[in-house]
This record gives C-alpha cells, structure tokens and sequence, in this order.
C-alpha cells in the first residue's frame, strides 16, 4: 500500500479547516484552571488578578469543569490547551486532566514548571500529553528570578523540566525576551538546545488586562528582537516557509482573521465563555448553562468589519508582524489602531528576509 502523499495531506487539512470554519466547529480551545500564580512574573497579563486579591468572580469547582470536559468532547473538541495562572496549583488538576485526555482530546499544558513533582510526573507517564511547554525566563537564577520575583524559583523550573525529559514527556522551553533578561537570550536558547528541547520566544509584550500599561517598558527595541530571530538558520528557513504559504493573504473587509470564535474558543477560570483569552466581547457565563448555548450565543468575530481608516488592509507584511485587532484593543483601546510595536516587528522581518532572498540570488 502506498503512502499518503505530503500534497494529499495537506489537501485535506485544508477540506477539514474548511469544513470546521463553516459549520462553526470548536475544534480547539484554552482551558484556564486558575488565574492564581506561584511567580509574580514582571510582564504578566494577569497583574493583580494572579494572587486571588482581585478575582471578583470564584473559579469553577471540580464537577463543573469535568463536566465541561465531556461538553466540550460531544461539541467536536479535538484540541485543548490546560493553562492558567499556574495549573498545577489545582489540588484536581489530576482529575481534569485525566478526563480531557480519556475523551480523547490532544492536550497541552502550560506551565511555569516549578510545580512538577513525582505525582504530576506519574500521571504524564500514564497519560502522556502531546506537549508541556515550560516559560523559562533567565538562563542564571539572578535573571530568571528578576523576572520572577521568587527567590528559589530558578531551581525549581529546571528541576520540573528535567523531571519531564527523563520521564520522556514531551517538553518545550520558551521565553519572552524582554529588557531583563535580552543579555541572556543565546544562554538561554543553548539550555533548550543541551536538553534536546523544541524552542520558541515572543518580544510581544502587552498592557495588563486591567490597564496597568507598566509591562510595555520591558520591551526591547524590534530591531533587536528581529535580530536574534534571523540568527539561527532554522527560524530563517521558517519565516521563508511561513510567508511562501501565508505571502499572499491580505487583510480585507473583516477585522478577525483568525479562528477566534470560528473554530476556537477559551473558557477562563471562572467559566466565563470566550472566543480566545485576549478577548472578552461577547463572553457566555456557563456558571448555570452547557458548552453548546454558550457557543451557540457567543460573538461571531467573522461578522466584524474593518474601519476605513485600518491601515493594515491590504498590508503585504501582515504574514510577519503578528496582526491581532485583540492586541490593538489592549494597547490603543481600538481594534482598527494598529500596534507601533507589531507593525514594526513585521516590516523589520519582511525586509530582513528581502534582503537574504536577493543576496541568495546575487550569489
């Protein structure tokens, strides 16, 4: 029997994408356990909100969220991302877990990791997850933890992922590269490279989710950010693949381009429905309804419409610079303000590539 070919599979990866955006298919979603944290993290969206301090509203109990877990399975979840906060924080995070992966979703957990022990690392070896990424913001304790802002914290990280690797779970180590910890950022890359560990970063850092706008002073400059992403070959190669395939899109009449809403959605810590985390318009309280009134009365972000003064209409960089209208309304309280900071991430990156095509082609 032959093999599927690469073009047949990816034929019908389109036909099933398309097929979910039409009927409204929530084929993947966030799951945000707590807003609680063990780590006071600078440049964290949730500020306040982390400690409990400020919840106004209480977090799901044990029933509700399994519960949830099989209403979501019925409404044709494939995909689920576990964060918070800190997940692991959750006394039935075991409970949880085990019922999202026994209705046979691929999950995926975020975590600071400093919270994995001989339990969580029991249940992952059961139950493996398709990926636990793991932030790791320093490459000495000094760096992590100023970032952090708990001493001890840098220890604890590495030895929930090295707990990870050698129970062979599935492990990513990520970072967001910032003002605190720019000077480290290679050391940082060569933990991820000396643990056989798939790595990523973002330079992206947005105003907190009740407008404490501090964390926006921890940005670096995005030519430094470009920079270190077009120093290594295989994020290089990446981008070229990434703008052949999504080269030609250009933003139109409708503002949300994404799944948000479409095909994705995000449950937040006290059951409050959404069509992704970064935006609360046309949120469903589940407290007292299912997963399917909820999706069913939610936002339709497609039916939104571009302002005429939305610059990024047409933009032939908007494959490179991160579009999001949820980001813009953070940053300049409107979704048609483009992000200064995103907008020059994306030109940066676009001409950087520009310019390794023509030199390729000069040589």
């Amino acid at each position: 029997m032959e093999c599927t070919s690469s073009a047949s599979v990816l034929e019908y990866l389109r036909y099933f994408n398309t097929k979910m955006e039409l009927n409204r298919i929530p084929v993947s979603g966030g799951l945000e356990l707590t807003k609680r944290c063990n780590l006071r993290c600078a440049h964290c969206y949730l500020g306040s909100e982390r400690t409990g301090s400020a919840a106004a509203r209480p977090e799901m109990g044990t029933e509700k969220v399994l519960a949830l877990m099989d209403e979501i399975r019925d409404a044709g979840c494939l995909s689920l991302l576990i964060t918070g906060g800190e997940p692991l924080l959750r006394p039935d995070f075991g409970k949880v877990y085990e019922r999202a992966k026994k209705n046979g979703m691929l999950i995926t957990i975020f975590t600071n990791g400093t919270l994995v022990n001989e339990e969580i690392l029991d249940l992952f070896s059961d139950l493996p997850p398709q990926s636990v990424e793991i932030s790791l913001y320093g490459a000495t304790a000094g760096t992590y933890e100023a970032v952090t802002g708990v001493l001890g914290s840098y220890a604890s990280c590495i030895r929930g992922i090295e707990g990870l690797l050698d129970r062979g779970i599935e492990t990513g180590l990520k970072t967001v590269l910032m003002s605190l910890n720019l000077h480290e950022f290679f050391e940082i890359e060569n933990i991820a490279k000396q643990y056989g560990a798939k790595f990523r970063f973002d330079s992206d850092i947005f105003p907190r989710f009740d407008g404490d706008r501090m964390p926006l002073a921890l940005r670096i400059p995005t030519e430094d950010a470009v920079a270190f992403d077009m120093s290594d070959p295989e994020r290089i190669k990446s981008w070229r693949k990434f703008l052949n395939s999504h080269g030609e899109f250009r933003l139109s009449d409708r503002i949300y381009c994404c799944g948000a809403g479409v095909t994705n959605f995000h449950i937040d810590a006290s059951g409050f429905l959404m069509p992704c985390l970064m935006i609360s318009e046309g949120c469903f309280d589940l407290s007292s309804s299912g997963f399917d009134e909820g999706w069913n009365s939610m936002t339709n972000l497609n039916e939104k419409k571009t302002d005429p003064s939305n610059r990024c209409v047409g933009c032939e960089k908007i494959a490179l610079c991160g579009y999001c209208p949820a980001f813009f309304l953070l940053e300049n309280g409107d979704e048609n303000r483009a992000s200064e900071y995103l907008c020059s991430s994306g030109t940066a990156r676009y001409n950087d590539i520009m310019k390794k095509e023509l030199l390729a082609k000069e040589a």
